[in-house]
């Protein structure tokens, strides 16, 4: 068997051509399937960041009922939002911050124009310690309500268009307060966001206190949002947090909010798979034809062999030798190039607008060493399985028919 191996490898190194368009073949197919992996895994961790960070938060606090009933009573269904509740959850091992929200419907009048408007209200700096991100999707010129101005007021970039609204700009929220009596707020406008969330794009940014006095939850919210230390583990956390806080709440991860993360994850790496069945399947293709025109060239070689006595399964072994040492070198140096363009976006960066967000990311891929063993040791068995069929062809051959070239 050592010898077996020995002779092939010295039949490989001996058609140098034939080899290296083996081997350029298979790096190629390696390479980019790494790439294509690295790449698509970034975007998606990016794309989570954004989403996470930027808009939901990793894990959302409602009162029991609270998803089952937001068109119908959401004012109805409040959470506590005073220091002491707040301080239980920031309490809870693996939490860093909790914000309070309140998302609430109404209007927002600006001069002659009354639109509806899908509010929403934060404490401005518990809100961007929860979501970090979330400066970011603000437009050039734009201040995060409650910063800057106590009456602040952002818009979508689709309701400032519709009602011509202005930075700087006075304007009346009305809503109905928990009562159902209708209540109104002025507001200054400061400037525009973009949200690339699905649902509503006409919405409202306002202070949580403006909320509070307007929808008369003063100490309340209709939701908590939590950052946690370590975004692998929130579903551990999301279930302390559920035994510390008791019945009566619903404790949600980023996962069942942002459930469109995944949908969207889902088509990208079936379309990825795809790809990378192809280029792995014409690579392989490659190798068995390349095997091929190996044994129709070395048919008198291979009768020789036979004629010396060397077995059919001999003649066999060889050639699968062979293609298994070409596809082992070329997976290899294919992985090591697929390495090679990750470290270079690793180092330098991709800048990328994240799927579901609207926030640009410099994308700094990782390296997935399983993954990088699992393609070699695609590239070297699976063009030993291609190879069976040349191998099969080689072994059958007669020795003095071999010997005639035929």
């Amino acid at each position: 068997m050592g010898r077996l191996f020995l002779l092939a490898i010295r039949n490989v190194l001996r058609n140098r051509r034939r080899t290296a368009i083996t081997l350029a073949a298979l790096v190629v197919g390696v390479g980019v399937t790494v790439s294509i992996h690295g790449l698509l895994d970034a975007l998606q961790r990016a794309s989570i960041d954004g989403v996470v960070n930027g808009q939901t938060g990793a894990i959302q606090v409602h009162r029991t009922g609270y998803s089952d009933n937001i068109l119908a009573s959401p004012l109805h269904l409040t959470v506590p939002a005073d220091e002491a509740f707040l301080a239980r959850i920031r309490a809870v091992p693996g939490v860093t911050a909790v914000a309070a929200r309140i998302s609430f419907s109404g209007l927002v009048n600006v001069g002659e124009e009354t639109l509806f408007v899908s509010a929403f209200a934060v404490d401005p700096k518990a809100e961007l310690e929860v979501v970090p991100l979330r400066l970011k999707t603000l437009n050039p010129g734009a201040t995060f309500p409650g910063v800057e101005l106590a009456d602040g007021m952002l818009l979508t970039t689709e309701l400032a268009r519709a009602i011509d609204g202005q930075a700087g700009v006075e304007a009346a929220l009305l809503s109905s307060d928990v009562d159902g009596v209708l209540s109104g707020e002025l507001v200054h406008l400061s400037g525009t966001m973009n949200l690339n969330l699905p649902g509503e794009k006409k919405v409202g940014l306002v202070p949580l206190a403006i909320a509070q006095r307007l929808l008369k939850l003063d100490g309340r919210a209709t939701e908590l949002v939590i950052a946690v230390e370590e975004l692998d583990d929130v579903r551990a956390v999301a279930a302390r947090v559920r035994e510390a806080l008791g019945a009566g709440y619903e404790v949600q991860t980023w996962h069942e909010v942002a459930w469109f993360i995944a949908q969207n994850q889902g088509r990208q790496n079936f379309i990825a798979g795809f790809v990378i069945v192809v280029f792995t399947l014409l690579m392989l293709l490659g190798v068995a034809n390349t095997m091929l025109m190996s044994v129709l060239e070395r048919t008198r070689e291979i009768g020789t062999m036979m004629a010396l006595g060397v077995t059919r399964r001999q003649i066999s072994s060889l050639i699968v030798f062979e293609a298994l040492t070409v596809g082992a070198i070329g997976a290899v140096v294919g992985a090591l190039a697929g390495v090679g363009v990750l470290l270079y976006f690793n180092a330098w960066g991709l800048e990328v607008l994240a799927p579901a967000s609207n926030i640009p990311f410099v994308l700094k891929p990782s390296i997935d060493l399983k993954y990088l063993l699992r393609m070699v040791l695609i590239g070297a068995v699976g063009a030993a399985i291609f190879a069976l069929y040349p191998a099969r062809r080689a072994a059958n051959l007669r020795p003095v028919e071999a010997l005639a070239g035929q």
